[in-house]
């Protein structure tokens, strides 16, 4: 349960800070740095990266429904 708070610590944090309204290449890499920033393993960061571009198409759509988090984290442990 904490690697969950940790990370949506992290993801919620990096929502806020981009504006975007898609996935671009950029925004995957800041994703990653700061998923590694938090201790996370590159394996996890890339399974949740992989599954939160797919299922929401743009960051405001992932912020939108940050409660589907946990669930996601949980199929990456």
């Amino acid at each position: 349960m904490k690697i969950v708070k940790i990370t949506l610590g992290v993801i919620s944090i990096f929502i806020l800070i981009t504006s975007c309204s898609d996935w671009s290449e950029k925004d995957k890499e800041r994703y990653l740095n700061d998923c590694e920033k938090a201790k996370l393993d590159s394996i996890f960061c890339n399974c949740s990266l992989e599954k939160i571009t797919t299922k929401y198409n743009s960051f405001e759509h992932a912020m939108r429904n940050e409660n589907d988090f946990p669930e996601i984290f949980n199929a990456c442990k």
